[in-house]
């Protein structure tokens, strides 16, 4: 059994793929296992994961295309290492340490760890994180999460695999908010500020680009409602979700959080 399992899901884009897939290889920490799970309409990345040879690659491609959250899910099912790491494709390891740092955690005690997202847009980093104080607050009390997503990527999350959860197919933009509260609640976790994960959001293909977000977030919101209807705090923080997502109020929320 490996140490780590890295989930790559990747869609149509291989020079994004070669990014995430390299910043794995890099690391100084050597046992791992990489699955990647492709939802592409093309062979670019099959043919080049065939070229790469790397056997410690598992590599599943899904004709016709599986959707994004259920090609997430399969990634999860062939996970089988001690702890797990969904990387998108537009993400990346940004220290060399970085699964070294994190297996150290995970000897502690911890079920759960969470690192720092930077953001790139245009190569420019983007002036959006927040104080380590809010970060540690979410992450102990994770309900608040469906008020502000601190986090960002999954990436940033890394789990043993005893507790490996599913990613809610019903939802759509808050589908990873909810994927991170029923990884956090009643686990040992912790925030650690120093480790950071490379997010590159400004490519065209992004999931982002194909959805209403205001919109889905009120049909999540509806859902999450109906599947949270006795956890007063998670409703609440739903309730004000919903009650700002249109107004600047939820601007204002974020730049408080900042540092």
């Amino acid at each position: 059994m490996k140490t780590f399992t890295i989930i790559i899901p990747t869609y149509n884009n291989l020079d994004l793929f070669k990014s995430a897939y390299s910043s794995v290889c890099k690391q100084d920490f050597k046992d791992y296992e990489i699955v990647v799970v492709d939802d592409s309409e093309d062979s670019s990345i099959s043919d080049y994961v065939s070229m790469v040879n790397d056997s410690f690659l598992v590599y599943r491609h899904h004709v016709p295309s599986a959707g994004a959250v259920n090609n997430w899910n399969s990634g999860l099912q062939l996970a089988s290492g001690r702890f797990v790491i969904v990387l998108h494709h537009d993400e990346a390891f940004e220290e060399d340490d970085y699964l070294t740092s994190l297996n150290e955690h995970f000897q502690m005690g911890y079920d759960v760890v969470v690192t720092r997202v930077k953001v790139f847009n245009g190569g420019e980093l983007k002036p959006n994180v927040f104080s380590e104080a809010v970060m540690r607050l979410f992450t102990g009390f994770p309900s608040l999460l469906f008020l502000c997503n601190v986090i960002g990527p999954c990436s940033c999350v890394a789990f043993r695999r005893e507790h490996l959860t599913y990613f809610d197919s019903r939802l759509h933009w808050l589908v990873d908010v909810d994927w991170y509260y029923r990884l956090l609640k009643g686990r040992h976790r912790t925030f650690v500020d120093s480790l950071h994960v490379d997010s590159f959001n400004d490519h065209d293909d992004k999931i982002t680009n194909r959805i209403d977000i205001k919109q889905t977030e009120v049909e999540d919101i509806s859902v999450l409602s109906s599947k949270y209807k006795y956890r007063l705090l998670l409703r609440c923080c739903l309730w004000v979700n919903k009650v700002v997502m249109h107004s600047n109020l939820k601007c204002i929320i974020k730049k408080i959080m900042r540092k």
